[in-house]
C-alpha cells in the first residue's frame, strides 16, 4: 500500500491508483504491454536476456517458475514469475530472532514462453500486473547486479591476467554502462574460479602444486597426523 506522492514519474503512466474504504490507497502497476514482443526470438537465452534487460529497467526481477524441455507431444517452454512471487512459510523450528520479513506477496505476474514449430521462441503475458510498487533504483539488488555467462568470462579472463579485484568492477562498466554488478559478487566469482581450478585438492596442496610447476625450490614437512606443513 503506497501514496500516489511516493510513486516515481518513471512509473506514473504504469500505475492504476484506486482507494480503499480505509482512505488508504494501493497501486497496481501493469506492465504487460513491455513484454510484448513484435519478433520471435532465435534462441531460449536471448529471449530470456531480452526478459531480464526489460524487468531491470523497469524495477523488478523475474526468477523462472517452470521449464519443460517438451517431448514428443510438446513443445519446450518457459514459465517467468515475478520474484516476489509466492508466499513466505515460516519454519518450524522457532528461531532467536522472531522479527524477520520477507519480499514475499504473492504476485500475480506471470509470462509464458514457448518454442514454436519454426523452433523460434515467442513470449506470451498471462499476467502484467503486479500488486507492489517498483524499485526506481535496483542498485544492490540481488536479481539485478547477478552476473551473466559473460560477465563470468570477463573476471575469469582479468584474474588470470592479474588485474586487481578493485579494478575489474570499472571494467566491466566500461563493457555495459548499464553493469550494476558490485564488489563483493567479484570477490564471489574469483572465489569459485579458483576453487573450480584447484579441483578436490586444498589450498596448501594447489601452493606445493604450482611451486612445482614453476620450477620453485620448497621444502616440507609430514606431521604425525599426515598434515603437511
Amino acid at each position: 500500500m503506497v501514496h500516489p506522492d511516493n510513486i516515481s514519474s518513471k512509473l506514473a503512466s504504469l500505475v492504476d491508483v484506486s482507494a480503499s474504504i480505509d482512505k488508504v490507497v494501493a497501486n497496481v502497476v501493469d506492465v504487460g504491454g513491455e513484454f510484448i514482443s513484435k519478433h520471435d526470438f532465435d534462441d531460449r537465452e536471448s529471449m530470456l536476456t531480452w526478459i531480464c534487460r526489460n524487468t531491470v529497467n523497469l524495477g523488478f526481477g523475474v526468477v523462472i517458475g517452470r521449464s519443460d524441455n517438451g517431448t514428443a507431444r510438446r513443445n519446450p517452454f518457459v514459465t517467468m514469475l515475478c520474484e516476489r512471487n509466492g508466499k513466505y512459510n515460516p519454519p518450524l523450528k522457532k528461531f532467536k530472532k522472531d522479527d524477520t520479513g520477507t519480499r514475499k506477496c504473492e504476485c500475480p505476474f506471470k509470462i509464458r514462453c514457448y518454442m514454436l514449430a519454426s523452433k523460434k521462441w515467442r513470449i506470451s503475458v498471462i499476467f502484467g500486473l503486479h500488486n507492489h510498487e517498483l524499485c526506481a533504483k535496483l542498485q544492490g539488488h540481488p536479481m539485478a547486479c547477478g552476473l551473466n555467462p559473460i560477465k563470468k568470462a570477463s573476471i575469469k579472463d582479468m584474474s588470470l591476467n592479474f588485474v586487481q579485484p578493485k579494478n575489474i568492477p570499472a571494467t566491466l562498466k566500461r563493457k555495459e554502462p548499464d553493469n550494476i554488478s558490485n564488489i563483493g559478487q567479484v570477490y564471489n566469482q574469483r572465489y569459485r574460479n579458483n576453487k573450480a581450478i584447484r579441483g578436490d585438492t586444498n589450498e596448501m596442496q594447489q601452493l606445493l602444486k604450482m611451486l612445482d610447476d614453476n620450477k620453485y625450490v620448497s621444502r616440507y614437512k609430514n606431521c604425525d597426523d599426515e598434515v603437511i606443513v
